[in-house]
């Protein structure tokens, strides 16, 4: 078992082929909504991703995922994604991703702020204009 540290400030425990992710954000004393969000979760338990997919995806960069995203879409749509925005849009998809990383891999809005680089009040805003809905999805589940 080794412990690696990589350039984007994580540390990982290497078991075999296995990547133990160490979640160092998850410990700290602040804790709100995000504290049990875990949206890979969601996506293992809506049967969208399994351990065969994650193990692939390891081995592919950012860009390979989303060339092969948008390559997909455009075979499956039949070209009808001309005249569609998508150098504009790109940004925006991309920061709703992190967004749902940072409050995934965090145990509070502070530290997944931090995480992204900006401020709490940046992190609400952000949190509304993506829509970004889990906490009243698992409110309604606690119900």
């Amino acid at each position: 078992m080794n412990l690696c540290y990589f350039s984007w400030g994580g540390w990982v425990w290497q078991l075999k082929d296995k990547m133990l992710f160490d979640n160092s954000f998850r410990g700290s004393k602040y804790k709100s909504e995000n504290k049990n969000f875990d949206y890979k979760k969601q996506l293992f338990e809506n049967k969208k991703i399994d351990k065969q997919f994650i193990n692939k995806l390891k081995v592919l960069t950012l860009e390979e995922i989303i060339y092969l995203k948008l390559d997909t879409s455009f075979v499956s749509l039949k070209g009808k994604l001309m005249g569609f925005p998508l150098f504009k849009i790109i940004p925006d998809i991309c920061r709703e991703a992190l967004l749902l990383f940072a409050l995934s891999s965090t145990n509070n809005k502070r530290d997944a702020a931090n995480v992204m680089g900006i401020n709490k009040h940046k992190l609400n805003y952000l949190i509304k204009t993506h829509n970004i809905s889990f906490f009243k999805e698992r409110n309604k589940n606690e119900e």
